[in-house]
Order: structure tokens, then sequence, then C-alpha cells
């Protein structure tokens, strides 16, 4: 009895120890429990197999055991009785043993399988005793094995494959499975530890749509748990197989769930009855969609980039293919087919419009969207793709918007998770949490929200799969909202203010307003208890000498602002003002506050600054006016700090102004200047004060509250009371002389300073300056209609008022009434009359009593003058004008031009004034316009001179003088007396002739077109600067377009003559002009197409025989002979091809053709880019030829014919070598790549030049040169001795499978010179060569492609992988990626795979090869190798050098 309570009492503890290990596995017990554990248990382990497999039930040990097995901390303590494990496994040999013991072990085995740590040694002893377990087992080994090949190692994966194999020995129907998993896991027998690709691709060949037909789904999951494994592989071979067998059982559960909805009859026999068979069901197909792919799916969106965009694709498919799965369905609007790859920031925005629109699935937002979107957002690196950052927090907040409050809350935690994994990512973690915070969207409103993790339906959708009843959309919470703030106070504002003491040292904008944006969610009591203490916690940083911490507060502060509203202005500046009180501090005040107010008034307000108006001026007036500003005169002061070196509280007064109620407040706005006018004002204050005022009117010129009709009678207030006081302080003024008269009078009361003769002012007249000068901005700015009768009525109060102001004794009111008077005297007002003759009066004697034209008084004088003599109701004698043009202003007008001064001049001239100083002041305003280096005084004079030319009757040689003058400025050049002169004087003379050739008669111009036409053609051959050459081509232009048939068939004959001569130096520029007259005389043109080309010809010939002469030195292009005289031709014939497109194409130019292709390789680049201009329209005019005639044969066309299209293409790939000037160069080069390399592609392969022996006999002695010559240029050191065994026929009986056919051998080694040169050449070279790969790929297709694939993936490749040998920009590797997709659509992945994996195998061939090389050579030749590792080293040193010195660089830029 006492032993069996003993028993008892025993079990009872195991029970209890089975529990607790079971609910606290994680618990740290010590060794010593440990020790005494297993001595209490000795005798039972000992007798655990008899014991176990004789009992019905497990035993309380067994159940301890089976708990051990499924933690990672406790399995090991299985390991310290030797014979525990085994004993457990041996039961199942035991055929008397109970079910339940028997499931126990299977559960035991299950667990260990889990357990990474131990799983190889459970896998051995699950391959030892299959044979005992027999097939029963089967479906519970192959579930717990496919998790394994997930992520399990080599190793283990080997052990998996025994496993397999032994399992198929006893159930034939894993034979195939295990024989598949095999070859996937194949391991080379070359290369220690390396795959075997070639027997794992073979084996992924085998996987199509009726393999899983003839599986059952546990089978089907190991083949595709190994497919996952792949879809994380670095190799992107491994990938991509994997990727397109993915595919392949999508398309096969597409054909599944729609057989579910369609009739049985759309499927083909043997399909269906392997569905009868019973392996696949809808609701199977739903279950691996939703808990194997979609759960793996999410769990890659972790993992790198390059592993997640096999994957992104995937999951497109799967929305697009099965529409059937809730889950995708709502996917598959963003799946549209114009988006565009790798273009993520559109792919992101796209994605937020449709989460705003659509219902999405919750889950697989949760489970897919938020982890990759997270991965994106920490993979851009600091500086750069800020548009990709802020589009992925844009997702994420649009994501949340839709959440329910669990997933919400759990996104938040997320947040500050990741946080303290990564401080680094701190700041972009800050802002997402303020996104989130933005989109907080839970209220009082509830809805009914299921309890369960918003993930299950990804992870765990039930046993059909077939429903979610989770869709992401907008909602609030059945969670009560006091909970939810509970939650946000309690635990989110506690990890906040957690960070921000953590920061106590620096301010974090971040931090601060993700507070703010927390306090505004929760009860006002909190927030009123908060706020203080973090707007006073920024304001103290303020007071910190470092000046990127004082930056950092004040933006924190404007941040703050922005989210709280401008409602907390004042208790911000309060804080401010009780913060900052002394020394440098209010230096900071003032700019803190013209920093806080800039960025909240982005957008106009109105009236919201009404409430604190008085504490912002009197903080702007302190730092304007007080000792403040003083300091900020102290040059010592000043260049301390930033906010000593400028008073930015004008520009707070501007803000302020512009923000309010102008009605209600614009006379305090003036307060700060008003108090200042009755004291006594020294120049520094009164040059502040105007200041002030100016910036006040400009901010209520932009205060949107100003009413039209109150601002006018603000203004004529203002300024009336000046006029008002100033007339009072004249009365009491001393008459120093009362015999003067009153014109010398009023001028003598006019001094520049603004002061005035016997009495000192108070500088009131401030004011009415400030309310002239928003009188002029108001009317200039005002869209004026001559009916509107209301807002003339308006003005016309001003005439009389601004004619009073003229008699004032400042000047600056003075030149502010002028100002305000020019637009006024446009405008039918009644006073005007009136107020003629003192307005005239009063401008004359400002006129004639200054020399000075730079004054403010004097140019609003003579801009007002202008515009009288503009067509106006107050207009100026003949008398006055004579007079006004004698006046001082225009005496110095040669050594002091003055804009204004011009612009009456021309106003005069418009006036037809006609005395003798007019002549004089326009041969000055002439020689001006070509002397000025300053454009609008020279836009001024040729305005003058043409205006004069035109409207004045002028003698036969008076015009001819000026027509002289201006010709003889085209020629400076060469004229030693006007050396000095700029270009620019020429280039204004070329425009007064271009005004002159469409202005005048065209009697006058036929008249003169000879010698124009002369000087032109001398300037357009002998000027160096390309601007002036150009302008003078287009005067050339519009003059043969002018002059009558007679005087341009003069111009014709001179010009072919020229071109005709022995003179080289003519040739250019007779080219230049028969340029002109093709694009003149259009087809008119054709007549003397046969005279022009056959000296074209020639011409041609004769550059083409330089650049043939070896001879000749032609490294310096600019040197070559002929080089211009041939460009210029070439440029002629250019204009003529394409006015005679039939030209192109007949025999008669077949010889100049010809030498076009020679100046391919010309060592001038102008003559190389026209050439390659010309090989482009002439193979667009064979595309149209032949869309026009479909029988006509591409071989049939001059430049078609094998040797010249292959020349041509060589000459292409050689033109890659030289610098490639510009975008449309390299546009250019690859157009003409491309349309060669496939014009050869399709030449080579018609009948008659299939066989390669027929071929070469047919082709004539100076075809097959050519061919020689390309091949030479194409391989230097191989290309003779391949063309001669080519034409031998030698080279075809050693290389049979290449030269079959010969059109593979020829655009093979075109695409493999290209290939090389992109690799040796720059970034734009390798763009040009990438770029043609893909339009080849895609016009050749599919078939073809396949033969030259490799040639065009082994650049590809290497630049892919980073086996380019060199730094490779990101863009150019983007674009090789992208090329790399293009042509793997076109191949297929299956193709593509293959051919990625034989040039891998090729490479590592090679470097095996070098690397062997290299061992024999340290043993043979040590001194060699020494050499060879001391080079290499040197190279790695100036490597290194170069990213260092990069690297700063870019901190530099930064």
């Amino acid at each position: 009895m006492a032993v069996k309570q003993f028993r008892d009492l025993r079990s009872l503890c195991l029970k209890i120890i089975s529990l607790v290990l079971n609910k606290y596995e994680d618990h740290d017990f010590n060794c010593g429990f440990w020790d005494l554990f297993f001595t209490s248990v000795k005798p039972l382990i000992d007798g655990f197999k008899q014991e176990g497999s004789s009992s019905e039930k497990p035993s309380s040990l067994f159940s301890c055991f089976i708990v051990m097995s499924r933690s990672h901390n406790l399995v090991s303590l299985l390991y310290r009785e030797k014979n525990i494990i085994p004993d457990i496994f041996s039961i199942l040999t035991v055929k008397t043993a109970s079910e339940a013991i028997v499931s126990c072990v299977l559960e035991f085995i299950e667990n260990l399988l889990t357990l990474d740590n131990v799983c190889g040694e459970a896998v051995q002893v699950i391959r030892d005793i299959i044979p005992v377990l027999g097939s029963e087992t089967t479906a519970t080994i192959l579930n717990s094995v496919s998790p394994l090949l997930i992520s399990a190692e080599r190793d283990m994966r080997l052990s998996i494959c025994d496993l397999l194999d032994g399992l198929a020995e006893t159930d034939p129907s894993v034979l195939l499975v295990a024989k598949l998993i095999r070859e996937l896991n194949a391991t080379s027998v070359m290369e220690m530890g390396d795959l075997d690709y070639d027997t794992i691709i073979n084996a992924y060949e085998k996987i199509g749509i009726e393999f899983f037909y003839s599986v059952r789904e546990d089978h089907a999951l190991v083949i595709l748990s190994h497919f996952v494994y792949h879809m994380s592989s670095e190799e992107i071979i491994l990938r991509h197989s994997a990727y397109r067998s993915l595919l392949l059982f999508v398309e096969f559960s597409a054909l599944i769930l729609c057989q579910e909805e369609k009739n049985q009859q759309e499927i083909s026999e043997e399909m269906i009855t392997f569905v009868d068979h019973g392996y696949w069901t809808g609701p199977c197909i739903q279950r691996i969609i939703n808990k194997f792919l979609l759960n793996h799916l999410g769990n890659a969106m972790n993992k790198e980039i390059s592993v997640q965009k096999e994957w992104i694709d995937l999951l497109r498919e799967m929305a697009l293919k099965l529409p059937e799965v809730p889950n995708l369905r709502s996917l598959k609007a963003l799946c549209s087919e114009d988006a565009e790859k790798h273009r993520r920031a559109r792919a992101l925005s796209r994605f937020r419009n449709v989460v705003s629109a659509d219902n999405l699935s919750e889950g697989i937002m949760n489970k897919v969207f938020v982890p990759l979107f997270f991965n994106m957002l920490f993979d851009v690196q600091d500086g750069k793709g800020e548009h990709v950052r802020s589009a992925c927090l844009e997702a994420l907040s649009s994501i949340s918007g839709c959440m329910e409050w669990k997933s919400y809350y759990a996104l938040l935690m997320r947040c500050f998770r990741e946080m303290t994994m990564k401080p680094d990512k701190q700041k972009v973690l800050l802002r997402l949490i303020c996104f989130i915070l933005d989109q907080f969207h839970f209220s009082e409103t509830c809805f009914n929200q299921e309890a369960k993790d918003p993930t299950d339906d990804v992870s765990n959708p039930g046993a059909s799969g077939t429903k979610s009843s989770n869709v992401l959309r907008k909602c609030s919470s059945s969670v009560p909202i006091t909970e939810i703030q509970n939650r946000l106070h309690k635990t989110v504002l506690l990890k906040i203010q957690k960070l921000l003491n953590s920061n106590s040292d620096k301010v974090n904008v971040n931090i601060s307003l993700a507070a703010l944006k927390l306090l505004k969610l929760l009860p006002g009591d909190i927030m009123e208890s908060q706020l203080p203490s973090i707007i006073h916690r920024i304001s103290n940083f303020l007071k910190n000498r470092l000046e990127s911490i004082r930056d950092e507060a004040r933006s924190a502060l404007s941040a703050c602002l922005r989210e709280l509203g401008l409602e907390y202005l004042q208790f911000i500046v309060r804080v401010l003002r009780a913060t900052l009180k002394r020394g440098y501090e209010l230096h900071v005040l003032g700019y803190t506050i013209n920093f806080i107010l800039s960025k909240s008034l982005l957008n106009p307000v109105h009236g919201k600054l009404d409430y604190c108006l008085d504490d912002l001026l009197s903080v702007a007036e302190k730092d304007i006016l007080g000792d403040v500003a003083e300091e900020k005169e102290v040059e010592k002061i000043a260049s301390k700090m930033k906010e000593t070196r400028k008073c930015k509280s004008l520009e707070t007064l501007k803000l302020i102004a512009q923000s309010i109620t102008f009605k209600s407040h614009a006379l305090k706005m003036l307060s700060p200047v008003t108090s200042y006018l009755q004291k006594h004002i020294t120049p520094k204050v009164k040059s502040k004060l105007e200041s002030m005022l100016n910036h006040i009117a400009a901010g209520i010129e932009c205060n949107p509250s100003v009413d039209q009709t109150d601002l006018f009678i603000f203004i004529y207030g203002l300024i009336d009371d000046g006029i008002t006081e100033e007339n009072c302080q004249s009365e009491n003024l001393t008459i120093i002389d009362t015999n003067k008269e009153s014109r010398n009078n009023v001028s003598g009361k006019r001094i520049s300073s603004g002061r005035t003769i016997g009495s000192q002012s108070q500088c009131s007249h401030l004011i009415t300056v400030f309310a002239l000068g928003v009188l002029h901005n108001r009317v200039k700015n005002t869209k004026l209609n001559k009916k509107d009768e209301q807002l003339f009525s308006m003005l016309d109060p001003f005439v009389k008022l601004l004619g009073n102001c003229l008699s004032s004794k400042y000047e600056d009111v003075l030149s502010s009434s002028l100002r305000c008077l020019s637009p006024l005297v446009r405008l039918p007002l009644p006073s005007l009359e009136s107020q003629a003759d003192k307005i005239k009066a009063a401008l004359l004697d400002i006129a004639q009593s200054s020399v000075n034209t730079s004054s403010l008084l004097m140019q609003s004088c003579l801009r007002l003058l202008t515009v009288l003599l503009r067509s106006t109701k107050i207009t100026l004698s003949t008398d006055q004008l004579h007079l006004l043009i004698q006046f001082p202003l225009f005496v110095d007008l040669e050594r002091n031009p003055s804009f204004v001064a011009l612009s009456l001049l021309k106003a005069i001239v418009n006036r037809k004034l006609v005395v003798h100083e007019i002549y004089d002041l326009v041969t000055r305003a002439a020689e001006l316009m070509v002397t000025s280096q300053v454009e609008p005084i020279r836009k001024k004079c040729s305005h003058i001179l043409l205006q004069f030319l035109l409207d004045y009757r002028l003698s036969g040689k008076r015009l001819q003088q000026h027509l002289d003058f201006l010709l003889a400025n085209l020629r400076q050049a060469d004229n030693d007396m006007l050396k000095f002169y700029h270009s620019t004087g020429r280039e204004a003379a070329l425009e007064m002739i271009h005004a002159v050739v469409i202005k005048f008669p065209k009697s006058i111009v036929d008249e003169q077109s000879q010698t124009l036409f002369v000087h032109l053609v001398i300037c357009l051959a002998n000027d160096h600067d390309n601007r002036v050459r150009s302008m003078t081509g287009a005067a050339l232009k519009l003059l043969i377009g002018r002059v009558s048939p007679h005087s341009l068939h003069s111009i014709f004959e001179y010009s072919f003559s020229w071109y005709m001569s022995g003179k080289q130096k003519l040739w250019s520029a007779a080219a230049q002009v028969l340029g002109l007259l093709v694009e003149v005389m259009k087809k008119g043109f054709q007549r003397h197409i046969n005279s022009v080309l056959p000296v074209t010809r020639s011409i041609l010939q004769s550059a083409v025989n330089v650049i043939t002469d070896s001879q000749l030195d032609l490294s310096n292009e600019a040197t070559v002979p002929f080089w211009k005289e041939a460009y210029y031709s070439l440029v002629m014939l250019e204009k003529i091809l394409h006015q005679f497109n039939e030209l192109c194409l007949e025999r008669d130019v077949e010889d100049i053709w010809e030498a076009i292709c020679e100046f391919l390789l010309h060592p001038h680049v102008w003559l190389r880019n026209i050439s390659s201009r010309l090989v482009a329209l002439y193979f667009s005019m064979v595309t149209e030829s032949i869309r026009g005639n479909q029988e006509k044969l591409l071989g049939t066309f001059f430049l078609m014919r094998p040797s010249r299209i292959f020349t041509i293409a060589v000459s292409l790939c050689y033109q890659l070598k030289t610098q490639v000037a510009d975008d449309a160069a390299s546009n250019l080069i690859t157009e003409n790549l491309v349309f060669a390399v496939c014009g050869v592609h399709s030449l080579m392969g018609q009948k008659e030049c299939v066989d390669p022996d027929m071929f070469w006999s047919g082709l004539e002695q100076h075809e097959q040169g050519r061919f020689l010559k390309a091949f030479q240029l194409l391989d230097s050191g191989k290309g003779k001795t391949m063309f001669v065994a080519l034409t031998s026929g030698r080279y075809n009986q050693n290389n049979q499978e290449n030269c079959e056919d010969l059109r593979y051998f020829l655009v093979s080694n075109l695409l493999k010179r290209m290939g090389k040169v992109a690799l040796q050449m720059e970034a734009i070279q390798m763009k040009i060569v990438f770029n043609s790969f893909k339009k080849i790929s895609s016009q050749i297709g599919q078939d073809d492609c396949q033969h030259y694939a490799i040639q065009m993936l082994l650049p590809l490749y290497k630049v892919c992988e980073g086996f380019a040998g060199k730094v490779i920009p990101d863009d150019v590797k983007q674009l090789a990626q992208e090329v790399c997709e293009n042509i793997r659509n076109t191949l297929g992945i299956q193709n593509f795979v293959q051919v990625y994996s034989q040039i891998r195998k090729n490479l590592k061939a090679k470097r095996d090869k070098r690397k062997q090389a290299e061992k024999l050579m340290a043993v043979v030749n040590p001194v060699r190798n020494a050499k060879r590792k001391l080079r290499i080293a040197a190279k790695h040193r100036v490597n290194k050098k170069r990213k260092i010195m990069t690297m700063k660089i870019g901190r530099w830029t930064r």
C-alpha cells in the first residue's frame, strides 16, 4: 500500500512538473533542479521502453518529455540520458503499443523535427524506423518534413532526401517526389560544397501543370516548400526557376478553382482523371494559397529587396489569376497593366489611392504590405530617395487610416519596437508615428468587430479558406473611446515621454510633434497639463549656444504651432518672451518669431493674428529700433551668431501686415512708426523707419482682407493729412529770398538728400511716401478696364491730390507722386485736364535741373514724360520737345547711358520730331547699340534706330550711311580700330539687319541685297563665335526669302561659283548658303541638284582620301584637312534629302552614301554625328519603302547589301569607343545600331545566305574586301585570320556548330563586340549597348533571340552580379536589370534560366582556369608572381584612394 501511494505521489508530482514546464517553458530552472529531477526519475528512465509500450496511456514522465521536446531551451536536456530518445523511438517497433502511445511518440518526433538543433538526429532516427512504421505514417512525416525544406541548410536537406528515399521504398507514391527533391538538392561532384546547377535546372523543367495533377496535397507541399527555399536564394537562376514553378502552380490552382464553377468538359480527360482521384479540391487549393503561399510571402517581405521582387511578381499573378480567393480578389485593383516597374514612388502613390477607395483584406495588408513598406522604408539611404521615403510613409499611414483599433495599436507599437532595434532610424520612425496619429479615426460611433487576430485570414484561414470577413475599410472601433484614450495615455504617451527624457540634451522636432498630435487625441485636461511643459522645454533650447540646437528648437516650435493652430500663437510668443529676456537671447527672440510666422503663414490667413497683434509688434519694434538693433550694427557681435547678422523683424512686419484684418487694424500696424515721428530722428533711424514702412506696405499688398474702397480711403486720408501738415509747417518757415521767381523757388527746394532749406524735417512725410507707395502698387497691379466707372470715380480725386504733392519740398514725395501719376495719366479721368499744365511744368523743371539720371526723382520724371508722349490727353508741344532734347540728360548719353533716357528718346522719335539734334542723337544711339555691354541698353538703342529708319524720310545717302555702319560692325574681327568690341556688338548689328530685311520695303531690300549678301557671307565664313554664325545664317535665310527672283538667281550663281571654285576657303561658306537656298526655295531647288551633287561628291571624296591616307597625322581632329568643307556639304545634302526624299535611294547618289559610311569613322566628331544622322535618314527611307511595297526585298537597297550593312554595324560599334557628346547622339547611335544589327540578321537569314560556301563565292572582290576591312575593324588581332578561314572553308570544318549558320556567326560577333565595348567604356556607352540589346531582343523574336542570348546576357550578367571589374553607377545597374527582365520575357523563364546558368558555368570555368594558372605560376616563376601581386596591390590602393575621395566629395556636396 505504501509503494502504491508513493507511485501515485510521484506521478502527481510529474504531472505538476509537466504543467509548469508547459506554461513557463522560458523560465530559467537552475541546474540543481534538473540534477534532482533526473536523479529522481532515473529508475523510470531505465524501464521506460517496456513500461511505455505496455501502458494504455502515456505516463506522466512521457508527458514531461513531450513538453521538453517543444522548447528550444529544454530539448537539450533530453541528451542527459543517452537512451531517452532511442527508447521513445523504439516504441514504434512494438506491435502491441496502444494507439494513444504511438500518437504521443509521433507528436514527440514532430516536435523534434521543428527544432533545428536536434532535427538532424530525429530525421536519421525516423529514416531507420520507416520500415517498421509502414505507409500509414507517410502523410505525417511529409507534413513534418515540409517546413524543414523551407529553411534547412545543405546537410539537413541531404538528410531529408535520404529520409524521403527511405519513405519511397515503403510507399511507392512518394517515389516521384523523393526523386525530384534529390535532384533539386543535387551537389556538384567537381566542386566541394557547390550545387549541380544543371541537374537542378533539369529537375525544374520536369515540373509542369500536369505534375501537380499527379500528386496529392501533402506531396505537393514538399515540392512547394523547396520552391519557397529557392525563392530566397542569392542565385538569380534558382530564384527564377522557383518563380516559374510557383507560377505553374498558380495556373494549376486557377484551373481547379475554375473547374468548380464551370463544366468539367473544358478540362482535358487526363486532368479529369486526376481530379476524380480526389487529390485536389477548391478548399484544398484555397488552404494552400492562404496558409502556405501567402504566409511565406509575408515572411519574404522582411527579407532583402532582391528577394522581394519575385514574390511581389508572384502576388500580382495570383491576384490576377485567382479572383476566386477572397484574400486576393481585392488586390486586383493594384495590378493595372500600365503600372511602371521600378517606379516605386508612383507605385506607392497608386497603392495609397487604391487603399483609400477599395475594401482590401486587412490580413493581407498586415502580413504582406506593412512589412514590405517597412523594409522599403529602411532600405532608403540617408540623403537619397526622399520621394520614395515619403511615399512609404504615406502608404503606411493610408493603411493605418483604414485599420481596426487592434491593428492600429499594433502598428504604433511596432514603430516603437523598430525604434529600439534600429536607433539610427528613429527620425523616420517618429515621422511615421506622426503620420499614423494623423490617421486616427476612432470615435464614439462603433460597429461590430470580430475579436480574432486580423492576420488570421492569412496564416489561419480555416479549413476551407473560402471566406475572409475582415476587410480594410474606413472604420471606428467597438472598443470604447475611453479605453482607447486610456491605452494612448498610459502606453503611447508614456513611450513618447520616455523618448523626450532620453533626449533631454537635444531637441527633437518629431518627438515633440508626435507628443502634440497624441495630446490632441486625449481629453482636454491632459492637453492643458502637458502642453506648457513641452513648449517650455523646447523654448529653453533656444538659449543654447549651439546654432544647430537653436535651429532644431525653432523647427520644433513651428511644427508645434502648425499642429496646434494659430490660436496658440500668443501662448507660444509669451512663453518665448518670458524665456528669452536678456543679452543675445533677445536677438534669438526676434529671429525665432519670424521663423515661426514664416512657417505658419505659408497660406493666406484672415484676421487670425488680430488678438496677439500688440505682442508681435512689441517684439518687432524692440528688435528693429531698440538696443538689440544697435548691437547688430557692431561687427564683432553681428559675426558671432546667425541671429545677429540680419534683422528678421522687418520680414515679421510684412507677415503680420498680410495676416491682420485691414479695416480695423491697419492704423495700429503703423503705430511703431508714428510713435517715433515726433521725436528727434537720426538718419539711421529714418532709414529703419522707411524699411519698416516698406515691409508693411508689401504685407498690405498681399493681405486678402483688403477691400479696394477701404484701401483708397485709407491712402487718401494719409496723403491728405501729410500734405496738410506740410503746408502748416511751411507757413512757419522763414522766407530766405522773396524776390526769387516761383520756378526757381520750386527747384531750389529740392536736393538729393530729401532735406529742405530753412527748416529741419521731423520725417512726418514718411507716412505720405508710404501711402503713395501703396497707391502706386495697387494701381499698377489692378487690371484697369476703361468701362469700370466705379474705379475711375475713386481714382479721380487722387489726380488733384497728387498735383498738390508736386509742390512738396521733399524729393521722395515728388518721386512717389510722379510714379503714381504714370498709370493714372493713361486713364480717362476728368481731373487730368485741370492739372495738365501743373504736371508739365513740374516735369520740365525737374528734367532741366539735373544731369544725374540715376536718381529716383529723375527716373520717375523721365518715365512720366515717356508715358505722356504715348498718346495721352496731356501732351507736349513741338517747342517743348525741342527744348527737352537739349536738356543735360541727353548730352552725356554715350558715357553715361540711361535706359529711361533712351526710352524717352524713343518716344520722342516716335513723335517724329524733325530737328537737327535728333539726327545726332540717333547716330549716337547706333554707336551705343554696338558698344554697350548692357543688353537692355542695346535693345533700346536698336528700337530707336529701327524706328528712326522706318519713320523718318531719309535721303539715299543717309540711309546708305546707316546700312554701311551696320555692315562695318560685322567685320570687327578684322578691324584693328574696333578690335575691343565684344561679339555682342556683332549680334546687335545682325539683329538690326534682320529687322531691316523684314520691315523695309522689298524694293529697298532687293536693291541692297547684293551688298548685304556679300557682307553676311564674309561674316559667316570668318567669324569664330557660334552664336554670331547662327544669327548670320538666319539673316541670310531671311534675305534670300525676301529678294526678287533675279536677285535670288544672282545669289545662287555667286554661291555655286564659290562652291565650284578652286579656293577651298570658300567651300564651307558656299555649302552653308546653298543649304539655306534649299530651305527657302524648297522644290524650286530641284533644277540645281544635278549641278550641285557632283561638286559635293568631289569634296566628300577628297575628305575620304585624307582619312585613308596612312601617312597623315589625324590625332588632332581640328587640323584634319577638308573636314569643315565635308561637314557643311553633308549638312546641305541632309537638307536636300529632307526636301527630296526620293533622291535618297537613287543610284546616282550611291557613291555619296559610300563616302558617308566612311565618315562614320572620321576623327572629327561633327562629321561622325552628321554621318550618323544621314544613315538614320537612309534607314527610315528604307523602312518606309518596304512598308509601301511588301514585295521589295531588303537586300535590293544599296546600303542594305550584306557587306555594307555589316560594315555600317561594325563602324557603329567602333563609334562606341569614342566620346559620345550628349543624349541625342547616344539615341541616334542606339537606333542605328539596332537597325543595322537587325538588318544583318534579316539579310543573312535569306535563302541565298544560308550556305556559307555559296555566299562567299557569290560575292564580288570589292565586297569581300569590305568584309575583310570590317572584320579587321571588329577584331584587329584575329579579324583577318577569321575572314580568311571563313572564306576558305577551314573555319567551317573546325567550328561546324558555330558556322553552320553564317547569320549567327556575324550577328553574334557584333553583339559580342558591343558587350566588350560596354564593359570597357563609360556609363553612357553601357546605356547605349544595353538599350540596343533591349530593342534587338524585342524585334528579332523568341526563337532567334535564343541564338544570341549568351552574347547579350553576358555583359548584363557581369553588371548585375558584380563581375564587371569596375564600379557601376546605380542607374546603369538598374537599366541592366530592366534589360535582363525584358530578355527574360522574350525568351521565357525556362530558356532564360538555361542561358543564365550556362553563362555562370562558363565564367566559373574561366575563373578556375585563371586561378589554376596563377597557382602554377607561383610555383614555376615566383618572381613573376610576386610582381603580379605588387601590381594588384598598387591597383587596389589607387581604387581605395579614389573611393575615399568620392565619399569625401559626396559629403562636401551635401
